[in-house]
């Protein structure tokens, strides 16, 4: 029988499939259709050990006729030293595998080596730099009041040490220089951001261990004691008396009342705009962006609160901004008036402020604009509104997950009575002086 020229395999139709060909010395092939067309496999047909045994040569015409045949020859030569092609290529692919996972290993010890190396390199700044990027631009500020305090406090001392360098002690060191100079609750704001900042690091593998693991925050700045300062009605008449003294902006002194009727965030005022303000309905919107918890809010108006945003409107209704920065662009500061009110009720003035100190120091200490929410959600208590709708109305989260997911009944009309009665307490308070039979005071029944 001939050998087989590549003229036979090239004239080979869809009627050849199955036919085995002959090539002489073991060599063989079968005709198959597969999708790239007809093709031809060559197996070499060997006796070993007294068994016949067969073992591939290869594909024609991905492989090329005389290739397949030195395939043959080399499997034949084989056959001829006493050993089995078979087995002999099971042994290569093996050693194929092995010599494959090697390199694997090799690679990944190469990256290992590699990392090693940049974890050298990169330094606590860039460490920083990439939490910033990844986790705290995701942050409602984006970061940047805890960017603040590392830039001023921390960057300074350790910003160019390796990271994988940085020690409790030296991390301790810096929060303990923050407490000496009395700023115990900015300590405390920084312990926690170190603490999640390492907890990114670690789940990264930048370093092995967590330098703050088994520290709290007593061990730094110390406890810090919850603040329930709230004005009393009389501080509130005392309020209404001393601002005309205080040479505030008439836009302040009008935010401070709608913060104290309405009980809001300073934040959530600041950043209103005239659209989300509805006179007509006597509702306030301040959309999740605003909003602490990031969620909506509606804050219905009560006709004092009402009657201080037309006054406000009639200032400041020609730009965007309830409260707008002084370029009339933007929304004011989220500072702006918080500063403005400690200027006031400071002892002693700080240099190039306001001379206006101490003018709106209450008989009960000095008081912040979020005395102002605490305040009012006081007053709404005292006045018999339900602690629920007082929640409602300061926009907490429910705690009790179960209450969250079940009881979504929203109490809109125990909210708008409570702001309601809110509103009028307030009126009363701030006309006291014009009404002989009002009395301020709280008073306890007797039994």
């Amino acid at each position: 029988m001939g050998k087989l020229t590549v003229r036979q395999l090239e004239s080979l139709t869809r009627d050849d499939v199955g036919r085995k060909l002959f090539d002489g010395d073991g060599l063989y092939g079968r005709v198959r259709s597969q999708k790239v067309g007809i093709v031809v496999t060559f197996e070499y047909r060997f006796r070993h050990q007294g068994k016949i045994r067969t073992a591939s040569c290869g594909k024609w015409p991905i492989e090329l006729l005389r290739d397949i045949r030195r395939v043959r020859d080399a499997k034949q030569a084989l056959v001829e030293t006493g050993a089995d092609p078979v087995e002999q290529n099971k042994a290569d692919k093996l050693q194929k595998k092995v010599e494959t996972a090697q390199e694997v290993e090799r690679q990944k010890a190469e990256l290992a080596r590699l990392a090693a190396e940049a974890a050298t390199r990169r330094t606590f700044a860039d460490a920083i730099a990439q939490w910033e990027k990844l986790e705290l631009s995701r942050r409602k500020d984006g970061g940047r009041e805890t960017m603040r305090a590392i830039n001023k406090d921390i960057l300074p001392v350790l910003g160019d040490v390796a990271l994988v360098d940085v020690k409790r002690a030296m991390l301790v060191d810096v929060l303990d220089g923050v407490v000496e100079r009395g700023a115990r609750v900015m300590a405390n704001h920084l312990f926690g951001d170190l603490r999640q900042f390492f907890n990114f690091a670690v789940a990264r593998e930048w370093v092995e261990t967590h330098p703050l693991a088994g520290l709290t925050k007593e061990k730094i700045g110390g406890r810090q004691k919850e603040r329930d300062r709230y004005l009393s009605e009389e501080e509130i008449a005392e309020l209404h008396k001393h601002l005309p003294a205080a040479n505030l902006l008439r836009t302040t002194e009008l935010a401070i009342w709608i913060m104290l009727s309405t009980c809001c965030r300073i934040g959530e005022l600041s950043q209103t705009r005239w659209d989300d303000v509805n006179m007509e309905s006597g509702e306030w919107f301040i959309p999740a962006g605003n909003s602490k918890n990031a969620k909506d809010h509606i804050i219905f108006l009560s006709d004092f609160t009402k009657e201080k945003f037309q006054v406000l409107h009639s200032i400041t209704g020609s730009t965007g901004w309830c409260l707008p920065a002084r370029d009339g662009v933007r929304h004011v500061c989220l500072k702006s008036i918080a500063k403005q009110i400690k200027d006031r009720t400071r002892s002693e003035p700080l240099s190039n402020r306001t001379k206006a100190t101490g003018t709106l120091l209450l008989s009960g200490g000095p008081w912040t604009p979020h005395d102002l929410r605490r305040t009012g959600a006081t007053m709404m208590g005292e006045s018999g509104v339900m602690g629920e709708v007082i929640e409602r109305c300061l926009n907490h989260v429910e705690p009790n997950k179960l209450k969250r997911i079940y009881q979504r009944h929203e109490r809109k009309a125990e909210q708008r009575e409570a702001w309601r009665l809110l509103g009028e307490r307030l009126t009363l308070l701030l006309t006291a002086g014009d009404h002989k039979n009002v009395l301020v005071g709280r008073f306890s029944k007797v039994a």
